[in-house]
């Protein structure tokens, strides 16, 4: 009860008082009427900075790049029914991912007197169920003097383990109800269990040290956990090769010689011991979710949900994996270092390592004439041209991800994206990751399409002088989806024409549209305009404001050769 304190004010500045408790610095926003009592407090209550974007997706996007990027839970706030819904498909990517974040809302009556409010839920329904499918749990808050200890709770849900966006909906009326007291306290995570079962410890131990092929399978959970340096003991101890999840280039370093690349890649029938740590997996909706025919199968991580729920395991712990794994590491006996087949094993990781990362660069710098830009050579002069230290937000499938040197030293990249897939994740999800690193170089990643989602986003940016470097690839199209047609096949692939999919006619001036909302930036054309451009860009962004690059690039993959569309125009 050390922190405890008695406090007399409005609903909201009860709320705000709770707020500064949580060590909450930003409240992710758009504001709305009905939470009135909730904004006039930020006028008697310092301490928390609002953070305005445009729309509600923005809003849940900027707040999830932050919790990513901070390792803290993320506040919100949208508006009413109405807004919630807006945001909800960002929403769902915090939950495919387990985003720690409290998200709120005001609610209305629907019900003492009319039951059809505008913004509002009708009478019948509640507006708890229009996240209930995307959040790890949901209150609504009608007495004022509950706001505190319901938003204590809410921090505690969503900070503790298996992590995950939370929903609080706070009356109106209890918003702006007067002289309420209220006792502030922090609300904690819960703390799990540190000392796995010992038994499942040797048993674990000896699969690795003894394996002919083994695979390690490292996943987003690690960092969210940072759990890095665990992980790194644990594949060099054990000569493990490394795989990672759903282009999660983030969750391993690239240059490391253990690693082998992304698990989807690999073929799932070659291994005979298969370890998955704070893997979160990509599941394909059929029989082939049921991987690894021929190994044992290890699964050590801190979401249930994520443990055995497609291909069995013969082996698991239920842990926060930081501490299940410095348990498993406290097994290695340095003399084993020496056993053959490590020793063989390591080696062989080391050529194979130096081989992948020479021919991916001398690939990606072969394409160095190509014209449109090949978007490998653009990944490459990336590398070359911006900041080490970087973040770069990436919503981009088709972008080289795989050349960028992510890794867990001082000057290595780091990575924040969504693996749920909601498009629309990018540009608030670079806003809020700047939030959380004011002194690290953060870059923003994406495609065309994924831009139009979300470009009310660069007023953002601009408002708040976030030097975020914008790199827009632009090849006109919906690549991935067109891609995916040409596998589905049938009279898409047969007459070689992607409906839907071409962005162009008329074509989107990124520059003009990040200009009108106060950014500078370029075009690019040519590759060898490429160098002076980002270097440029690091000019900017080192004075301190935003920039953004229009790179127009090449399209790769099936259909790369057309920009067909079916013509029409109402007045022609």
């Amino acid at each position: 009860m050390s922190n405890s304190k008695k406090v007399v004010g409005t609903g909201g500045e009860l709320l705000m008082h709770q707020l500064i408790a949580q060590d909450v610095e930003y409240a992710f926003t758009n504001t709305g009427s009905a939470e009135a009592g909730f904004f006039d407090a930020f006028l008697s209550v310092p301490g928390v900075q609002p953070v305005l974007l445009l729309n509600e997706s923005l809003v849940l996007s900027a707040a999830d790049g932050y919790a990513r990027a901070s390792r803290k839970t993320a506040f919100v706030n949208v508006h009413l029914a109405a807004g919630t819904r807006q945001g909800s498909g960002q929403l769902y990517n915090s939950y495919f991912d387990g985003t720690p974040m409290v998200v709120t809302a005001a609610t209305r009556d629907a019900g003492s007197f009319g039951d059809h409010n505008t913004l509002g839920m009708p009478g019948g329904y509640s507006q708890l169920s229009a996240v209930q499918d995307v959040t790890k749990n949901r209150w609504e808050v009608r007495d004022p003097r509950g706001i505190p200890m319901a938003t204590r709770r809410a921090f505690k849900e969503a900070s503790s383990m298996p992590t995950g966006p939370v929903y609080v909906g706070y009356a109106e009326s209890a918003l702006s109800a007067q002289e309420i007291e209220g006792n502030i306290q922090t609300g904690d995570r819960l703390d799990m269990a540190q000392t796995p079962d010992d038994t499942t410890l040797d048993a674990i131990h000896d699969a690795l040290l003894n394996a002919e092929k083994p695979l390690l399978v490292v996943g987003s959970d690690v960092p969210n956990a940072s759990a890095q340096q665990e992980v790194l003991d644990l594949a060099e101890n054990y000569a493990l090769p490394v795989a990672v999840g759903f282009f999660d280039y983030g969750t391993f370093p690239r240059a490391n010689p253990n690693f082998v690349g992304l698990m989807d890649t690999l073929d799932d029938k070659d291994y005979d011991v298969v370890c998955c740590i704070g893997y979160r997996p990509n599941t394909r909706a059929n029989p082939s979710d049921d991987r690894f025919p021929n190994a044992l199968k290890i699964g050590l991580g801190h979401d249930p949900a994520m443990l055995g729920n497609t291909f069995a395991l013969d082996l698991n712990i239920w842990s926060n994996v930081k501490h299940a794994m410095a348990a498993l590491n406290s097994k290695w006996n340095p003399a084993d270092a020496n056993l053959h087949h490590l020793s063989q094993r390591r080696a062989e990781l080391i050529t194979q390592s130096e081989a992948r990362l020479t021919e991916q660069r001398d690939s990606a710098l072969a394409h160095g004439k190509d014209n449109p830009i090949h978007p490998n050579f653009l990944g490459q002069r990336m590398v070359d041209n911006l900041a080490p230290n970087t973040m770069v937000v990436s919503e981009n499938f088709n972008a080289a991800d795989h050349l960028m040197p992510f890794g867990y030293c001082d000057n290595d990249w780091r990575y924040v994206r969504a693996y749920g897939g909601s498009l629309g994740y990018g540009v608030g999800a670079a806003v809020g990751a700047q939030l959380a690193t004011p002194d690290r170089p953060v870059v923003l990643s994406l495609g065309d399409g994924s831009v139009m989602y979300s470009s009310s986003g660069f007023w953002t940016m601009a408002r708040y002088g976030l030097p975020i470097i914008t790199i827009v690839w632009n090849n006109l199209h919906y690549q991935t989806v067109r891609v995916n047609f040409a596998r589905w096949g049938g009279n898409m692939e047969d007459q070689n024409k992607y409906p839907e999919t071409y962005l162009g006619d008329p074509a989107i001036d990124f520059v003009m549209l990040a200009k009108a909302q106060g950014i500078e930036g370029q075009h690019v054309y040519e590759p060898s305009e490429l160098d002076g451009a980002l270097k440029r860009a690091r000019e900017v962004q080192a004075a301190g404001e935003p920039y953004l690059l229009d790179v127009h690039i090449t399209n790769v993959g099936a259909g790369a050769d057309q920009n067909w569309y079916r013509a029409f125009k109402l007045n022609s």
